[in-house]
C-alpha cells in the first residue's frame, strides 16, 4: 500500500487513538463510526488489489435484520417482532442469517443487546435498574443475569476492570 492510499487509514487510527485518550459521552459510537470506515477502505483497497469482485451481498434478510437491530434494538429484543417488521418467517429469518453469517438470529440479538448494554455501562451515566428499563428488561435482576450469561462476569466485575484499564 502506498503513502497515497495509506494516509486516510493513518488518519482514522490516530483519531480513534485521541477518541481513546480522551474518552466523552459519545466516543464509543464515534470510535466504532471510525473503525466501520477504516474497514471498509481497507476492503475496498484489498478488493482492487486482489481484482475481486465488488457486488452487493446475495443474502439481504440478513443485513437487513442487522439494520434493523441497529434501528431497534432499544424497542424490541425478541427475533419474531424482526421477522415481523420484515414480513417473514421467524425460520426464515434465522435460516437467512446462519447463512449468511453462521450464526442464529438470537444469537446476533444477543449480541447487539450485550454491546448496547455495555455501552450504556461505561458512557450513558444511567443506573443499572436505567438500563434494565430502557431496553425492555422485566427487572434489573434479569439484566444481570443476562450480562453474566453473556460474558461470565458480573457488572460490578466488568464496571472495575474497564476502570482498571484506564
Amino acid at each position: 500500500m502506498d503513502g497515497k492510499d495509506a494516509a486516510p487509514l493513518l488518519d482514522l487510527l490516530r483519531r480513534m487513538k485521541k477518541e481513546l485518550h480522551a474518552p466523552v459521552a459519545d466516543s464509543y459510537h464515534m470510535i466504532v463510526a471510525y473503525l466501520y470506515q477504516f474497514l471498509l477502505l481497507l476492503n475496498r483497497h484489498y478488493a482492487q488489489l486482489f481484482n475481486l469482485p465488488f457486488t452487493l451481498p446475495l443474502n439481504n434478510y440478513a443485513y437487513q435484520y442487522k439494520q434493523l437491530l441497529e434501528k431497534n434494538i432499544c424497542t424490541t429484543n425478541r427475533v419474531a417482532d424482526y421477522a415481523t417488521m420484515m414480513g417473514i418467517s421467524r425460520v426464515s429469518l434465522n435460516k437467512a442469517v446462519m447463512r449468511e453469517f453462521g450464526l442464529s438470529a438470537v444469537h446476533l440479538l444477543k449480541q447487539r443487546l450485550l454491546q448496547e448494554v455495555k455501552n450504556d455501562l461505561l458512557f450513558s451515566g444511567l443506573s443499572v435498574k436505567e438500563i434494565a428499563f430502557r431496553l425492555h428488561f422485566s427487572e434489573p435482576n434479569h439484566l444481570m443475569r443476562f450480562f453474566k450469561q453473556m460474558t461470565g462476569q458480573t457488572i460490578s466485575g466488568f464496571l472495575s476492570e474497564m476502570e482498571q484499564g484506564n
